[in-house]
């Protein structure tokens, strides 16, 4: 756990780093160009490329020393944002040059966000994976807090070249916290160093099968799909909801009151760690969370704003907490790798379909629907109100029944309900071989 406890501090600078250099460099990249088409470009290649690489590096990361994967991933990082930083100096950096830097960093979080994640489990006693899950939960909250208020006030003292050389020094705080530290030797069955392309994919396939082939574990995939989809929605149109109805200095207090409840959430969870019957908490927590939707939704109002981010948030970081916590207990340690990068592709991949898709679908469907003439203005505007914002509404409303209703339909389906219980030495963090093995054929066959 000291173990853990050393690296997760490492890791909390280098996130705060990363807050404040994506926040600096989109600012830069709208005040260059004043377009939003780059600006919107900007978050594409920060998550396309780990899209794309995910399922291969999932396969490598579990071939690999996880702790290596760590280190080589923030030391590419760190770099990239040395590069950019010379470019600021020089004078020469150009819009494109941020596009590449972003895009190796997408690339090198494929292989460090699945690495760190499963290596968890390696470092921490079973009864405290929640906790750790949860501090690592806090740790991404304190950056979205922090990250973007800093960089607004450093930018105007340091400029761009100063925050990026500030990230830069806590990749290297996290470098150094990697090589001090030793992760203990994980079982593993025979793996040859050199494998061809077609054994890798294999490789790739046997963590997708591992899932597939348990009802489970499947439909936990599937159920989690809906609360992405509904984290996507939420990220790409709270801004502009919030904004048709109050300044800029009150959504400045609803987004920091949002933070801290997922800040509020992940401290909860670490404390309490939740031994037992996590799939119930699960379900309780993003019941809330289709809750706090409807409430954002359904006035106009700063209040209930606040109140439905803070509670999203606080459920939230609850949430992924627990189910990272039934993931690293069900799946053996050769595995994990590939499984955790399967799901950040399934979470990035949902991410991107909603950038792409959200803002027309309330453009041409949703906001006529809610305009003083539109069809719905004299049904459901009566409870949420018409005009500008309230399209955005009615979509977190229905985002919510979503949420809600999955939920339901989860309760009344044993599987998923007895995921915790699904396989045998559910709390044995050694590997099965057998198990593996048989996986494995199964996809050879």
């Amino acid at each position: 756990m000291q173990t853990f406890v050393f690296i997760w501090l490492g890791q909390v600078f280098s996130l705060l780093g990363s807050s404040l250099s994506e926040f600096a460099l989109a600012v830069w990249v709208y005040q260059t160009t004043g377009s939003i088409t780059h600006y919107a470009l900007l978050s594409l290649f920060i998550h396309l490329p780990s899209i794309f690489i995910s399922p291969f590096a999932g396969a490598m990361v579990d071939r690999w020393s996880r702790r290596r994967v760590m280190i080589v991933s923030d030391s590419i990082t760190g770099v990239t944002a040395l590069g950019i930083m010379f470019l600021v100096f020089s004078g020469q950096l150009q819009v494109w040059h941020i596009y590449v830097a972003v895009g190796i960093s997408s690339v090198c979080n494929a292989f460090q966000w699945p690495a760190y994640i499963s290596a968890i489990s390696q470092l921490v006693p079973p009864q405290h994976l929640s906790r750790a899950n949860g501090m690592v939960q806090g740790a991404i909250a304190t950056a979205r807090i922090l990250g973007p208020s800093i960089a607004g006030l450093l930018i105007i003292k340091i400029h761009l070249h100063g925050i990026l050389l500030i990230d830069f020094s806590t990749y290297l705080l996290a470098f150094f916290t990697l090589l001090i530290v030793k992760f203990p030797r994980r079982q593993q069955t025979n793996i040859r160093r050199r494998v061809s392309v077609e054994e890798l994919w294999q490789e790739v396939v046997s963590g997708w099968n591992y899932v597939v082939v348990r009802s489970g574990l499947r439909k936990l995939t599937i159920f989690f799909g809906v609360i992405y989809l509904s984290a996507g929605v939420l990220q790409v149109l709270f801004l502009p909801m919030i904004l048709s109805f109050a300044s800029e200095k009150e959504l400045g207090i609803v987004m920091s009151f949002s933070g801290i409840g997922m800040l509020l959430g992940s401290v909860i969870v670490s404390l309490w760690g939740c031994s037992k019957r996590r799939i119930e908490a699960i379900l309780v927590f993003v019941f809330i969370q289709g809750l706090c939707l409807c409430l954002g939704g359904l006035k106009p109002a700063v209040i209930l704003a606040a109140i439905g981010g803070f509670g999203y948030l606080f459920s939230r970081a609850i949430v992924v907490s627990l189910n990272h916590t039934i993931w690293q207990k069900k799946v053996p340690q050769n595995l994990q790798g590939r499984v955790f990068a399967l799901q950040n592709m399934m979470e990035k991949f949902l991410l991107v379909t909603t950038h792409l898709s959200a803002a027309p679908l309330v453009e041409f469907m949703f906001k006529p629907l809610m305009s003083e003439n539109g069809m719905l203005a004299s049904s459901v505007g009566k409870i949420i109100g018409v005009g500008d914002g309230r399209g955005i509404a009615l979509l977190f409303v229905l985002m919510g029944l979503l949420n809600m209703g999955a939920v339901l339909v989860a309760y009344r389906t044993p599987e998923l309900r007895r995921v915790e219980r699904e396989l045998n030495d559910a709390d044995s963090f050694q590997v099965n071989k057998t198990e593996t093995d048989n996986t494995e054929q199964t996809v050879l066959m």
